[in-house]
């Protein structure tokens, strides 16, 4: 699953990258999937909403699009695990659903997402666990932010924080 998770970002770059008028020479000869639906369909990938849609199909009405909550399932184990990852997937939701043009909207989910990495760095960083928090954060903003209107509205909503200064959550638990 790391290494997977790893190499995650190098076969979006290249299949994103790729030619679709490549002669049959320059075609993979040993049968590997060369599409990301073929990389899905093998699990070398995770299933991820690719739609137009920046927020998502969310059908639980949990605040996490169904396709993160299906990954959160099947990535981590234990309650404390699930419930962070879940409660960072919430907070990168509510940067795709925050208002940009109001601050008390954007100071609401970035206070999410402070929390949010907090808890993770708290269940995570812990002797106990073999993932790293980092590797957490990482991979859930990756899958998160997965498309180019997600990204825009990522990137749009840190443009937003630009020359806002804030701080992680001091004492006490930042688990919800």
């Amino acid at each position: 699953m790391k290494k997977t998770l790893l190499c995650l970002p190098l076969v979006l770059a290249i299949a994103a990258c790729s030619n679709d008028e490549h002669s049959s020479s320059d075609t993979p000869s040993d049968n590997s999937p060369t599409t990301i639906q073929e990389l899905e369909n093998t699990g070398a990938i995770p299933k991820l909403d690719r739609s137009d849609d920046v927020q998502g199909l969310d059908s639980d009405n949990n605040g996490i699009r169904d396709d993160i909550d299906e990954y959160v399932a099947l990535h981590y184990s234990g309650a404390a695990q699930v419930d962070a990852a879940n409660q960072a997937a919430r907070a990168n939701q509510s940067v795709l659903m925050a208002d940009l043009q109001d601050p008390t909207s954007i100071r609401q989910s970035n206070q999410k997402l402070s929390r949010a990495t907090a808890c993770i760095y708290e269940v995570f960083g812990t002797s106990a666990s073999s993932i790293e928090p980092a590797e957490v954060s990482r991979d859930l903003e990756a899958i998160s932010f997965n498309t180019a209107e997600r990204l825009k509205k990522y990137m749009e909503f840190n443009k937003a924080l630009d020359g806002a200064s804030w701080s992680l959550p001091e004492g006490g638990s930042s688990c919800e």
